[in-house]
This record gives structure tokens, sequence and C-alpha cells, in this order.
């Protein structure tokens, strides 16, 4: 089979391509001319013998073989920064930075504060966090946009490993006075009853909810549907509603409402769990692999309630 070698630079640029969408958008990106782009697309092209791009009237839509060129371009470029960093650790310079995507809620509020903890200990060390819907955790550790990925329960899924879990207690978040608040636990019949708020159709919580009341023969229509995990929690801290979250997040973010917590009681809503990822077969640097172990205890290390909401559910 004939061997090919790709110039790092047809690589950036074809890369910058499929992010920005256009040749002008990835030049301006790249601060070079847009000929210099289209040239290495260009010459892409001919050596794989298959187009990346479909070009249309508002910009470049990538192909099938282009998203597998653009994966294999995202390890190339965290490959190379990964080396860079371990050649400046060991010529003295010390710096270095750990990408970290982890989807919105726990990770949100939790992980910013094991990053200031773990720099405490090893101040060299930058994190850049990037927040993203659940589903697209993995695939950025699959592409490696990230070196370590934060999110609820997920199939598993090509070249991602899990390193550990957290198990997740779902629990349904109302006012202190609401008519359910009386109960020490509810189940899904409960929620029928009365107005919901719920995280947007397709999401990762939504779906395990629809499946659960599926086999139930329950349908639960939201009041308000949203994907701004926020607005889930004001709203019914105005009205009746009430919503469903992991305990973990709203302990975390919203502990100054006046809300409260009750336990959903039933087995398939409380099966999930918080995943830590990492890619199956690009190694982590030394001081990420610390970060994950240091991440290892110290969210599996039981914390005291802090908040309204612990205190009284």
């Amino acid at each position: 089979m004939k061997r090919l070698h790709f110039d790092s630079a047809a690589l950036r640029h074809f890369l910058a391509v499929v992010e920005a969408g256009t040749i002008v958008g990835a030049a301006n990106r790249l601060d070079v001319a847009s000929s210099a782009v289209s040239r290495h697309i260009a010459s892409l092209e001919q050596m794989l013998q298959r187009r990346l791009f479909e070009r249309h009237p508002k910009g470049m839509r990538v192909t099938e073989v282009g998203q597998i060129l653009a994966e294999h371009a995202r390890l190339v470029e965290a490959d190379a920064v990964r080396t860079c960093a371990d050649i400046a650790r060991v010529s003295g310079d010390r710096a270095q930075t750990i990408e970290i995507a982890g989807a919105y809620g726990f990770s949100a509020c939790d992980l910013p504060r094991q990053f200031a903890a773990f720099q405490a200990r090893h101040p060299h060390v930058r994190f850049n966090f990037t927040t993203v819907d659940a589903r697209a955790v993995t695939e950025r550790v699959r592409t490696a946009q990230a070196d370590i990925g934060v999110t609820y329960t997920h199939g598993a899924e090509r070249d991602v490993q899990m390193l550990f879990t957290l198990p997740i207690e779902l629990v349904a978040v109302m006012r202190d006075d609401h008519p359910l608040a009386q109960h020490d636990g509810l189940d899904l019949g409960h929620l029928e009853l009365y107005a919901l708020a719920l995280p947007e159709k397709g999401s990762t919580l939504r779906k395990v909810l629809e499946i659960a009341a599926s086999l139930r023969n329950l349908d639960l229509v939201p009041a308000l549907s949203t994907n701004h995990q926020a607005s889930l929690f004001h709203y019914v801290a105005m009205g009746h509603a009430l919503t469903v979250a992991a305990r973990q997040t709203v302990e975390e973010l919203y502990g100054g409402l006046p809300l409260i917590c009750r336990p959903l009681v039933d087995p398939l809503l409380n099966a999930g769990s918080i995943q830590f990822l990492v890619h199956a077969s690009r190694p982590l640097s030394e001081l990420a692999s610390r970060f994950v172990d240091f991440l290892r205890l110290a969210t599996q290390t039981p914390a005291a309630p802090v908040s309204h909401i612990a205190a009284q559910a």
C-alpha cells in the first residue's frame, strides 16, 4: 500500500477550512492569503484522489473522506502540542496546558474548583475548559480536541476510554411549598400530575426520562423545554412547576434558590453516572495523568452538604 506523507502546513490549513467553513474564513484565521489555503486543499485532494469538501455558494461542507482526514489532523496537532510540552518540561520550562471538555451542569461548577486546587500544587499548569452538550464531550475526546472529557452516561464509542465514574442521583426539584414537597420519595407518576420544566428533546437526561416514562405508559409533556439549565431552575423557583436534575448539579449551582430535592424512586433513572473519559490510544502527558489521579481522589471523596437544598433533601 502506498505510504502517504501529509505536509503539516497543508493539514493545518485544511483543518482551518473545516472549522471556519470557508477558504476566506480559514485564511483570516491563519493570517495567510486565500490562495495559499486553496493550494493546500487542492494538493491534499490530488494526493488522496478524493474530494475533501463539497463546494456550496455559502461555504465548504466537509465530505466523509474529509471528516476522516480532519480526525487525523487533530490527532497530529494534539500530538505535536504534547511533544512540545514534554520537551519544554525537560528543558526546564514546565508550563503546560491541559484541555478539558465538560458537560453542562455538574462539571461547570465542580471542575473549576478542582483546577484551582490542582494549580495550588502545580502553579505552572494551565487549563483550557470548554463546556458543551453532553453528547459533544465524547466527540471532542475522540478527535483530540480535549485531553479529558467529563460527561453523563454515554454508550461505548470508538477510540474513547472511560477511566472512572461517579454515580448520579436524579431528583425532582421544586419549591419548598410545592404539593409534592411533603413526600419523602417520588415516582414518575407523581411528575405526570404537575407542570414540568425539562431539558430540550434529545438531551441525555430527557432521553432517560422518556424511556422510563414509556416503559410505565406515562406521558411527560413539559410546560417549558430548554437547553439552558439555569432557566429550568429559575422557572421552577417562580411557580409550582418541577424539574428533574442530578442532585450534584442542583447543589453545586442553585443552592441559593428556594428549592428542595426529592428522590426519584426508580432504578432506571438512577442507573446513570458521570464519566471521566480519555482517548483510548493517545497517551496523556505526565501532568494530565497526574490531574486525572487528582480528580479521581477528589471527586470520589464524599463532601459535606453545603446548601439549603442539600440540607432539606
